[in-house]
């Protein structure tokens, strides 16, 4: 089956447990609590999810890790799991914030995007998926893989490449645990049928479909969900033995899915079981009473007006305006009632005009009404489409919109670094330069110190050419250093607000660590030895919670 898990673990996955190693176990520690505080159903999701993400928020504030940090981000996208507007630009600050310390979190927040971008941006969605992949693979059979496999098999199926769908369906069931994830293993086969029937192979299709209900049916004890899963394959097989004109043992099938379905509370699967029975029915020729196939005992709205529609059809394909009539006045009510858009348009239409034809006479005034009732549901149909169609398109614009805001970030990122790197680069050789012509300068004085017979004049005139050298020097690291006056400001600005505790002019050597220079190179800029530029940098370190290990410059330019 390719929606039923796929929906299901779609958003789960942040929160699925996994084995881990290294630092990653600290994830793993945090989805089970995550996962079994859900689970337990003792309060609200979004309360539950709040109060883990103010927990380790918490302990950030008192310990200034960069775990905790990236934790309590961790935990915050969960909190928008449903909004996926609001999601999406956490999910990329996220990877930003972690750039690959934690490779969970990596594949985590890629495989979030893959099935964020599935409907918008199958391109987008590939993309991500195999970012995941890669990165998982090169830790071996860890954390997901099976079930990235499983929705890269999915997108393939969805761009109709049913060969190489098949290929990753295979390399998910290969993996799945034998013993735990027999839902999955289920799930697999049934994969495997859909590619086989839409490839024109109807008897693998078949085979595959029987080994999912088989190994799912027996077990000594099944579940609920592996019951539904057991129920919804039989209506995959239902369907095979229906393109082989077996309608007798699909109509079996269906009946089974049905009886279930409507026993244990899935309308809609019960629904769709009956619709099937009865388009059998049609096919087949068979005549049934619709009252003993569908009963009504629906109480939503929705689900009442999927059962009349159901009836309506089957009425209007034997013919049975009569009842028809009846059947669609009650559609018109309940679509108004709920302000939904009534797909009975042209049916009631063909109706209204076969009664105007009959009783044009006898019946004016009911064909007045009748006719009102179709300009309304024809006004609402048109608004609706319109309406629709708006949304359909602020949704594309939108999206649009955040591609282009995505692509022109990257450049000027791309661009803005380049640039900086230049900067350091002149900075680094204007340095070198210095401490050459200082040293010439140098030289100069002890020869005139060892040498009696020298001309004064010469001598001076050398010493001058390199002073004003080293003047010119300093002008051009000056220049270097103002140009990017603005935003080493904004930079002190943003590190000041965070870390309060950071003086002046630590704030300013930052600066200097940002642009990776040396305590030599520093020393030349400012008034400070190199040792005591080293003393500041480890000050600095402790001051904002980096171990000794930790890169000091990485951790500035995430800044």
């Amino acid at each position: 089956m390719i929606k039923y898990l796929l929906y299901f673990f779609t958003f789960s996955f942040l929160f699925i447990s996994c084995n881990s190693s290294g630092d990653d176990d600290y994830f793993d520690s945090l989805n089970k609590k995550i996962n079994n505080s859900i689970a337990s159903a003792k309060e609200d999701r979004d309360a539950i999810v709040k109060r883990f993400y103010n927990e380790e928020l918490q302990k950030y504030n008192q310990d200034k890790k960069r775990l905790y940090q990236i934790s309590s981000k961790y935990v915050n996208v969960l909190y928008y799991s449903e909004k996926r507007n609001e999601q999406i630009p956490l999910v990329y600050d996220l990877l930003k914030l972690n750039n690959g310390k934690y490779k969970y979190v990596s594949i985590a927040c890629n495989y979030n995007l893959a099935t964020q971008f599935e409907i918008s941006s199958p391109e987008w969605s590939m993309k991500y998926i195999n970012e995941a992949i890669e990165l998982n693979e090169s830790m071996g059979n860890k954390y997901y893989l099976p079930h990235l496999y499983h929705f890269k098999g999915r997108l393939f199926y969805n761009k109709e490449d049913y060969k190489n769908a098949l290929v990753f369906f295979k390399k998910a069931l290969n993996i799945y645990n034998k013993k735990k994830d027999l839902l999955y293993i289920a799930s697999m086969h049934n994969n495997f049928g859909m590619c086989y029937d839409k490839m024109g192979k109807v008897d693998l299709a078949i085979q595959e479909a029987h080994k999912g209900i088989q190994i799912l049916s027996q077990q000594k004890k099944i579940n609920n969900e592996q019951n539904v899963f057991i129920y919804y394959m039989k209506g995959s097989l239902a369907h095979y033995y229906w393109e082989l004109k077996k309608y007798d043992v699909a109509e079996k099938l269906l009946l089974e899915k049905w009886k279930f379905s409507k026993s244990n509370g899935n309308y809609g699967m019960a629904l769709y079981a009956a619709r099937d029975i009865l388009n059998i029915y049609d096919v087949a020729g068979k005549r049934s009473d619709e009252d003993k196939i569908i009963e009504p005992k629906i109480k939503k709205v929705e689900d009442k007006i999927i059962l009349t529609k159901l009836i309506k059809d089957y009425y209007l394909r034997n013919d049975n305006y009569k009842d028809f009539k009846g059947v669609s006045m009650k559609l018109a009510e309940l679509n108004l009632a709920q302000k939904e858009l009534s797909k009975t348009v042209d049916a009631i239409d063909s109706y209204i005009i076969k009664e105007i034809n009959e009783e044009k006479e006898h019946e004016k005034k009911k064909n007045a009404f009748l006719m009102f009732t179709l300009v309304l549901i024809f006004v609402i149909f048109i608004g609706s489409i319109v309406i629709l169609r708006m949304r359909k398109k602020k949704k594309e614009d939108l999206i649009e919109k955040e591609k282009i805001i995505l692509e022109t970030s990257k450049k000027i990122l791309e661009k803005d670094l380049q640039l900086q790197k230049e900067k350091v680069k002149n900075l680094h050789l204007n340095l070198n330069l210095r401490t050459e012509t200082k040293k010439a300068f140098l030289e100069n004085l002890k020869k005139i110190k060892k040498t009696k017979n020298i001309e004064p004049e010469e001598i001076i005139k050398d010493l001058q050419f390199k002073i004003n050298n080293l003047i010119q020097l300093d002008k051009k690291n000056n220049e270097l250093i103002n140009e990017s006056s603005l935003e080493n400001k904004l930079f002190m600005d943003k590190l000041s607000e965070r870390f309060p505790i950071l003086t002046h002019q630590e704030l300013k050597l930052c600066v200097y660590f940002k642009l990776n220079l040396s305590g030599k190179e520093i020393s030349l800029l400012e008034k400070f030895t190199v040792g005591s530029i080293r003393v500041y940098k480890a000050k600095i370190k402790s001051k904002i919670g980096l171990s000794k290990e930790e890169n000091l410059n990485e951790f500035l330019n995430t800044i």
